[in-house]
């Protein structure tokens, strides 16, 4: 059985996923997959497919971003191996100026995690989009105020 103070570790690593990428901090976040992880990303426009965490890491730089990444209701589940598995939502809203159609994006992610000398790593992670709604927001609005 996972430990509490384990969850809290693995609580941890979902949160860093998230700075970091608002941070666009690629070194640390490649830290944060095993060497050989996968991604499965799905939007409206198509499914992305990565193997290796320098393939991951490569990908993601290119990605146009939304202004924050928000995720809750995060669930950690045992398996019968070494890897864990962990399930949340994700909520992103496109609200920077360059972010057209304004929008507000969330789903499912699905993710499995291991132990190792550095921490807690992502092997997989699939995002699942479940909804999009477009939404109108005051440009003339400081960036700060844009981001939710």
């Amino acid at each position: 059985m996972v430990n509490p103070i384990e969850i809290m570790l693995i609580h941890q690593l979902i949160g860093r996923y998230g700075h970091l990428l608002d941070a666009r901090d690629w070194e640390r976040f490649g830290d944060l997959f095993v060497e050989n992880a996968t991604i499965d990303y799905r939007s409206s426009t198509g499914r992305v497919e990565r193997s290796g965490r320098e393939s991951v890491v490569e990908w993601f730089r290119g990605v146009a971003h939304p202004a924050a990444h928000h995720v809750t209701n995060i669930v950690v589940d045992e398996r019968s191996d070494a890897d864990v598995a962990v399930h949340s939502k994700f909520f992103a809203p496109y609200s920077r100026a360059e972010h057209n159609p304004k929008r507000m994006y969330g789903g499912d992610y699905h993710d499995v995690v291991r132990k190792t000398d550095r921490g807690w790593c992502f092997v997989s992670k699939q995002c699942l989009p479940t909804w999009n709604l477009a939404v109108v927001v005051d440009d003339a609005a400081p960036e700060h105020r844009r981001t939710f």
